[in-house]
């Protein structure tokens, strides 16, 4: 399988301690950065670039921003994330390219060192600072699932260090051989709390859920005078329960100085939305 690799590992720095609150502060630094990257990255485009990437508008451009996945997969708490631009796949590599290969050199000379007093390393849960080691890859294969006719020319981050991430990427995500991935599968490794309707009844009971969020400049003022989308997924009305167990994880995300509240597009809420 031709596997296009954008960052491996800075381990130069590998021996070396930093305690957990300056990890924390260089992690926020980062993510700041790759904001910062994410929004000249998308002002550049042209008007022609633009629409194709919302798809003539039916997406904001706050939509395309992947800083909260990277955060997100930094708390141990997705083992994947999926970098893709369906409107426009032509314009992924410039943005790999500019936005994501700076971003994960910073990230990996960080998670490359010893964390004094311990790290969470090999937790299951929701954890950080922590040691890790984040690579972002082309999906070569003619691979496809339910909702997505194809992922070919995608990208999927995923972590060296984190067994369950690189071994889920690579089997579900990566693999030549594979043509085709479930929605279930895609949700275990992306992390997915609820499940896409499989019946009419399903259809009728579907709630897009977002997480959206707003970053803090180092004094304090907000970076946006706007929420955005942190990361975004269906459940089923069923399954909304679930919701308040994992916004409660992925509001952990406070830590970088990302406030976070969650959208639904339903009245019968379990808890208060802000």
């Amino acid at each position: 399988m031709a596997q296009a690799q954008t960052q491996q590992t800075s381990g130069s720095t590998t021996g070396s301690a930093i305690n957990r609150d300056e990890a924390i502060r260089r992690t926020t630094r980062i993510l700041r950065q790759l904001y910062h990257r994410e929004r000249r990255w998308l002002g550049s485009r042209t008007a022609e670039q633009t629409a194709l990437l919302t798809q003539q508008g039916q997406l904001s451009l706050s939509e395309q921003l992947h800083y909260g996945e990277l955060a997100f997969m930094l708390l141990h708490l997705k083992p994947c994330a999926i970098i893709d631009y369906q409107g426009d796949r032509s314009q992924l590599h410039d943005y790999i390219t500019r936005v994501i290969v700076p971003t994960l050199r910073d990230l990996n000379t960080l998670g490359a060192l010893d964390i004094a007093g311990g790290d969470c390393t090999n937790s299951s849960d929701a954890c950080y600072p922590r040691r890790f080691r984040l690579v972002c890859s082309r999906i070569e294969g003619q691979l496809a699932s339910p909702e997505v006719p194809s992922w070919t020319g995608a990208y999927v981050l995923y972590d060296e260090i984190w067994p369950e991430s690189v071994a889920w990427a690579k089997e579900h995500l990566l693999d030549s051989t594979k043509t085709t991935v479930s929605e279930d599968e895609l949700a275990h490794g992306l992390d997915y709390p609820g499940s896409i309707p499989k019946t009419p009844e399903d259809m009728r009971t579907v709630v897009p859920v977002s997480y959206l969020g707003r970053m803090k400049c180092e004094n304090g003022e907000w970076m946006s005078d706007r929420w955005e989308c942190l990361t975004s997924f269906v459940v089923l009305e069923r399954e909304l329960p679930q919701i308040a167990i994992h916004r409660i994880r992925y509001q952990q995300i406070q830590m970088f100085d990302i406030e976070m509240q969650v959208n639904m597009d339903t009245s019968m809420l379990e808890f208060p939305v802000q």
